[in-house]
């Protein structure tokens, strides 16, 4: 009997088993996943709070519209009333003897249907249609801007982490020259050809060398916090990133010209300006709308009797209304004055948008500009360093030249594999600066990072 029990439970066991192993591979799968920029726009576009506020936004302005909509509609009420007096209602017979008659029922009962329906606003209820439409427009460009400027953040904060990561390796090669440096001259100094100063010198080089590495790893630690909180999600400990770049793709310089005309076609914020004048125009017509005649219908059709559901008497009635105000003490004149204040401060406001645009512009592109030539000079600067590092270290062990030469040197070749690191990411950064400045959607430049060399 124990034999065919277990006989039973081997099947499930072996299918437990089969399911852990199926689930250790899945998450060795997710965390070995390269997180790429563009997996990070992604997540951004999902996560950030700043991208799901503007989104709320225009689902509430949406929903504005769609009252105003609604306005314009007709309404259908159901109504129920019950009146009860402290005794039955009469009122006098004239004529005929006198006397009385009964006006109603002590308890009254009325069920009721109407339907009421606005045949003429004077153009007030379609202009605030209109202008709610407009303003949930202007919403959506303000939700694409603030799509654009997250991701211009994530850009940034990306380009950070992996600056940051890329100095950690210089700072790396660092440790691993000085600490070659310091095993020649300790040779050196065992077989007598060099002072102890020199060991001596060459072990705080280390130590220095060593400090920055450290303060390298905590900028790490910090600019991937940086990016979590702009990509709006914490990251596993195990998520893989590339590798930090070494050398740049080619990045077009655009005209100047060019570029700031482009901006102005592709800015969102000009559109949500262009919205909201138009909008204001319209709250100026539906403003000048209240002092022309309102006309409305109401139908009602009801049931009157002394008990719940009345049926003794059938009803109906149609009122067709007209209102028209023919002094308000300067309320309505207000109002529209108001609107177009309001209209012609947006345009100023456009006015004043398009030279902050042009500055913008011209400005990333200087930054762009500016930092493709120092990647050239920098790139140059780091072979010169290789080269006279390389010259020193021989030297040096040929007895023909000095510690200093040495530690001159390392530090030369430290400060520009540091520079040529700024330089690339400062090339990313202002090609994305330069992209969020004209208005396009922001370029994810890091396809195919490559390991440091």
């Amino acid at each position: 009997m124990l034999e065919r029990s277990r006989g039973r439970l081997r099947p499930l066991l072996l299918l437990f088993l089969l399911c852990l192993v199926t689930l250790a591979l899945g998450r060795r799968v997710w965390a070995d996943e390269v997180l790429t920029l563009e997996k990070a726009l992604a997540l951004a576009e999902t996560h950030n709070g700043q991208i799901v506020a503007a989104r709320e936004q225009v689902r509430q302005a949406e929903a504005v519209s769609r009252g105003a909509a609604s306005k314009m509609g007709p309404k259908l009420d159901a109504s129920v009333a019950v009146i009860r007096y402290n005794e039955e209602p009469r009122k006098a017979v004239v004529g005929g003897g006198g006397g009385y008659i009964q006006d109603s029922f002590k308890e009254t009962w009325k069920a009721a249907l109407t339907l009421t329906q606005i045949l003429y606003s004077g153009d007030t209820l379609q202009a605030n249609l209109q202008a709610s439409r407009l303003e949930a427009e202007g919403l959506r460009s303000q939700e694409l801007r603030t799509v654009q400027s997250v991701r211009n953040a994530v850009c940034s904060a990306y380009f950070g982490f992996q600056q940051a990561r890329a100095t950690l390796v210089v700072a790396e090669e660092a440790i691993a020259l000085a600490a070659e440096h310091k095993k020649d001259a300790e040779s050196l100094f065992n077989n007598g050809l060099v002072a102890k100063n020199e060991l001596l010198r060459a072990q705080v080089a280390l130590s220095d060398a060593e400090l920055d590495r450290i303060r390298a790893a905590n900028a790490v630690n910090t600019a991937r916090k940086a990016l979590e909180r702009t990509v709006g999600v914490a990251f596993e400990p195990a998520t893989v990133f590339p590798e930090p770049l070494v050398d740049l793709p080619e990045f077009a310089l655009p005209e100047l010209v060019e570029a700031e005309k482009k901006a102005l076609v592709f800015r969102p914020e000009l559109k949500a300006l262009e919205s909201s004048r138009g909008a204001a125009e319209f709250l100026a017509r539906a403003a000048a709308g209240q002092a022309k005649p309102q006309v409305a219908l109401e139908v009602e059709a009801s049931d009157v009797g002394d008990s719940f559901y009345p049926d003794v008497q059938d009803q109906w009635k149609v009122t067709l209304a007209a209102q028209w105000r023919l002094f308000d003490s300067g309320e309505v004149r207000a109002n529209v004055d108001k609107a177009r204040s309001a209209a012609a401060e947006v345009l100023a406001r456009m006015d004043d948008l398009r030279h902050q645009i042009s500055l913008e512009v011209s400005t990333a592109r200087l930054d762009l500009d500016s930092a493709l030539q120092r990647l050239r000079v920098a790139t140059d600067q780091v072979a010169l360093a290789e080269e006279d590092h390389r010259m020193a270290l021989k030297r040096y062990k040929a007895q023909v030249g000095t510690n200093l030469d040495v530690l001159d040197a390392q530090v030369a070749l430290t400060n520009s594999r540091t520079q040529l690191v700024l330089a690339v990411y400062d090339a990313f950064q202002a090609d994305a600066d330069l992209t969020y400045a004209i208005g396009d959607e922001p370029l994810a430049p890091m396809e195919g990072d490559a390991p440091v060399e």
